[in-house]
């Protein structure tokens, strides 16, 4: 296989679905999502920035790709769930005829756009109008619209159900209140349609799975939550050294380790940083990896994926001080896997970083601070679940992808890589 190009096997721009693309296997939350698929649970999988969310779903959802019965929402941004209806109907072919209309008009033509509302009547038809067009003649004209109910109606999850799709809703995280009330409603619908063949998976880049989907109790039977956490050193391996031996380039161990550590348990990076690599052997006609690939592989990433994130995280931290706190708490809240940190754990991590006993009232004002937006709130209030305020005593990114951020900001000299 040593005739394929680096990005036949290395996909950061992508999806890891195709046949020469290196996948790892992720484990117990890959089993897990596999169970619910089967059993027609909804899963709701969540995570940070860059743990492979999508990559996941879309690699379970292949059987159904195959079929050519894949629905696949790549984001709710602006979007409500009549457009999610829209797609699935646009992927089965409907529309629906609303009256007839008498016109002996000659010449032109006119647009309407479907209206979304009331629920499915008359009649369906194949050959969907997202947009209703009138071409005006002698013989009768016909409206259209889409065929679109309420969220709750389970028609549209029996017209599904009966193609046997599988319907993928990502990036929840970027939804609105109405959308999300809206989606929970419908999610309601399908658990109370008992489908044989219909499927449902929702992904989001969050921390809480109660932000990305309203928490209800006719749903949480239905709703199986799968957190995805950042790829371990096997996993990471698991992309480094077979997509390395599918190109015939060879990689040293002690190298591999770097790989593992620069990726920072992000699949997305470690791709990425091996797609430059890759790249650069090639194009020097080597066969073997040096130090100075990764270096220059790092310094890449950085200048081109992070540099936003590196300022926010400068403009956060101290630049004197004899312990620099708000660098500390941020370095110590990346490196805790916990998503949502006490400041208990803080005062332990924080003590073992500078080396002295802390107290939580030295970490209060820095940790106060960096939830403020003059440190650019790289930090939040966990809130409380199913109600309004926060969580006692806990803290959590605001941005799930600072975490790996300062995790790479951990292991390079950062200065010189941000303009």
């Amino acid at each position: 296989m040593a005739d394929l190009e680096p990005r036949d096997v290395f996909v950061p721009n992508g999806f890891p679905v195709g046949d020469t693309n290196v996948f790892a296997d992720r484990g117990l939350a890959q089993a897990d999502l596999q169970k619910a698929m089967d059993r027609g649970f909804v899963p709701l999988v969540y995570g940070s920035y860059g743990v492979g969310k999508s990559s996941l779903v879309l690699r379970a959802a292949l059987p159904w790709k195959a079929k050519n019965n894949q629905v696949y929402v790549e984001s709710v941004h602006g979007k409500s769930l009549s457009d999610i209806f829209a797609a699935l109907l646009e992927h089965l072919g409907y529309e629906i005829v609303v009256n007839k209309v008498s016109s002996s008009n000659r010449g032109g033509s006119g647009e309407l756009s479907g209206e979304v509302e009331g629920g499915i009547i008359m009649m369906l038809k194949a050959k969907l109008a997202s947009t209703i067009k009138r071409e005006w003649a002698k013989e009768d004209s016909v409206e259209k619209e889409l065929a679109v109910s309420s969220p709750t109606d389970s028609r549209i999850v029996r017209l599904c159900d009966a193609a046997g799709l599988l319907l993928i809703i990502d990036e929840l995280h970027r939804g609105t209140p109405e959308f999300t009330r809206d989606l929970a409603a419908f999610v309601k619908a399908y658990a109370n349609s008992n489908c044989r063949s219909f499927r449902i998976c929702l992904l989001g880049t969050e921390n809480d799975p109660n932000r990305l989907v309203l928490s209800d109790p006719g749903i949480g039977r239905t709703l199986d939550e799968i957190q995805l956490k950042p790829i371990t050193q096997s996993e990471a391996r698991a992309i480094i050294e077979p997509g390395m031996k599918a190109l015939g380039i060879s990689i040293p161990e002690a190298l591999v380790s770097a790989t593992v550590q620069a990726g920072v348990g992000s699949p997305f990076i470690v791709q990425y940083l091996c797609l430059e690599m890759a790249e650069r052997v090639r194009r020097d006609a080597r066969t073997v990896l040096v130090k100075s690939d990764l270096d220059d592989a790092i310094a890449d990433y950085a200048r081109r994926k992070a540099q936003q994130s590196i300022l926010r995280y400068k403009a956060a931290i101290e630049t004197t001080g004899p312990k620099r706190y708000r660098k500390q708490v941020l370095h110590a809240m990346a490196e805790i896997e916990d998503e949502y940190v006490t400041m208990d754990a803080l005062v332990e991590r924080v003590s073992a970083r500078v080396g002295e006993d802390t107290p939580s009232t030295a970490l209060s004002g820095p940790l106060r601070q960096l939830k403020s937006k003059e440190y650019a709130e790289i930090l939040r209030d966990v809130d409380h679940p199913g109600k309004d305020g926060r969580v006692f005593n806990y803290s959590s990114f605001s941005d799930p992808a600072m975490k790996s951020t300062i995790r790479m900001i951990a292991s390079i000299n950062v200065d010189n890589l941000v303009k």
